[in-house]
């Protein structure tokens, strides 16, 4: 993992998948770069906050690639991601539209984001483990060809 990203995923919050992982560190890197910003500008930086809506995204597909890839059941693991991207979506536009204010849309990321990886996630990366690569000789990417992820 990037060293400079992988400050920002404590250790209680690791999956032990690299790539889910690399993109947990990258979120809250780039949730704590929003929040700077937004502290320093006192407003939202709109590019800003879609690279970090356009990150969970990707993020919300890779995690579905790789339980489809096991033969999960992630039906309901995927309902909460959508939920949550149309919360978010829906939270933004409010900030845009000076009903609601920057920081609240940043709390709310922030703790949907680290309950989610708590309640859902470290189960997810448990299973994938158990389904994908049960031996430790085996790397979780090359294992399923995920560079295309």
């Amino acid at each position: 993992m990037n060293d400079q990203i992988a400050v920002f995923l404590p250790d209680s919050l690791v999956v032990n998948v690299p790539e889910i992982d690399e993109q947990h560190a990258e979120l809250f890197a780039r949730l704590a770069g929003l929040k700077s910003l937004c502290i320093e500008a006192n407003c939202l930086p709109s590019d800003q906050a879609e690279a970090l809506l356009e990150t969970l995204r990707i993020h919300c597909s890779t995690e579905e690639a790789f339980a489809e890839r096991a033969g999960l059941d992630f039906t309901v693991h995927a309902n909460k991601h959508r939920a949550m991207l149309k919360g978010i979506e829906k939270t933004l536009a409010q900030v845009r539209q000076e009903r609601m204010d920057i920081y609240s849309l940043i709390r709310y990321i922030e703790y949907w984001f680290e309950r989610h990886i708590r309640e859902e996630d470290i189960d997810l990366g448990a299973e994938l483990q158990q389904r994908i690569f049960p031996t430790r000789e085996q790397t979780f990417p090359a294992q399923l060809g995920c560079a295309e992820i």
